[in-house]
């Protein structure tokens, strides 16, 4: 697929949202280059999805997208499954790409577009940037996806369809589920004494260091030293921790224990 291919006006269709130019989509300009028609629920919002993205057209109707041998689709996961049974409506599906953009549903979703013969993949982006895409679905649509990739200097990362439950928990465990581990962390350091700054760079340096030794090392980086540091902290200083702030020895105790039942089985 050359830049050429790309630009061309009908390459590629769209079917979007509002609040499609806050997406990862607007940091791929070879993919909004190769974007011709867009449609949305009404012509109007159609024409201000391609102004803010200054790529494409709008269009009225489904229909309109039957040239399209690529389409992407870009809307709220409440409204997917009826974006794609009315595009399945309209237009012949039969070796269509379809790509669900920044959706939590992998290609594996039961939808008509897979039964009439359309096929499916994925991309989503793991950074406000979109330095690195994760995609998955119909081997044509991922070969596709990294050439695109591949023209906007971005890494792609292919994963299984049936996989993605998998690297969206990596995504939440990283980013959200460790937030309540990182502020007690820096609470702890504070009541100790620490200054905010001096909180934030033990916690920032302590954390990096861990993720760098588990990068190397992966499980081999806890040892039985470990867990038993643990249990005797738990055993010297709980009451103590608990006194000064319950919630932080509930989240403290909870993590203690939920490290030695995944590490050590216990």
């Amino acid at each position: 697929m050359t830049r050429a291919q790309l630009r061309h006006p009908r390459v590629a269709g769209l079917i979007s949202a509002g609040g499609v130019a806050q997406s990862f989509l607007v940091r791929l300009p070879s993919l909004l280059a190769g974007i011709g028609p867009v449609k949305a629920a009404s012509f109007r919002v159609a024409r201000r999805i391609s102004n803010s993205l200054r790529a494409g057209h709008a269009v009225e109707h489904y229909s309109d997208l039957e040239k399209c041998r690529l389409i992407w689709i870009a809307v709220p996961e409440a409204a997917l499954d009826r974006v794609m049974h009315d595009l399945a409506s309209h237009v012949p599906a039969a070796g269509k790409m379809v790509v669900l953009c920044g959706s939590n549903f992998d290609s594996l979703r039961p939808s008509p577009l897979r039964v009439a013969g359309a096929m499916v993949g994925s991309l989503n982006a793991m950074d406000p940037d979109a330095r690195t895409l994760v995609a998955e679905g119909h081997l044509d649509v991922v070969r596709m996806l990294r050439k695109i990739a591949m023209l906007d200097k971005r890494k792609l990362i292919h994963i299984r369809p049936a996989a993605k439950c998998l690297y969206l928990a990596g995504v939440h465990l990283s980013a959200h589920l460790v937030l309540p581990w990182i502020a007690a962390a820096l609470e702890s350091f504070r009541a100790a004494g620490f200054s905010r700054a001096e909180a934030a760079d033990a916690v920032v340096n302590l954390g990096g260091r861990a993720v760098r030794g588990y990068g190397k090392a992966g499980k081999k980086t806890w040892s039985a030293a470990d867990a038993s540091q643990l249990r005797s902290a738990l055993e010297r200083d709980l009451d103590a921790i608990r006194a000064t702030d319950p919630r932080l020895a509930a989240l403290y105790s909870a993590g203690i224990a939920q490290a030695l039942r995944y590490f050590d089985g216990k």
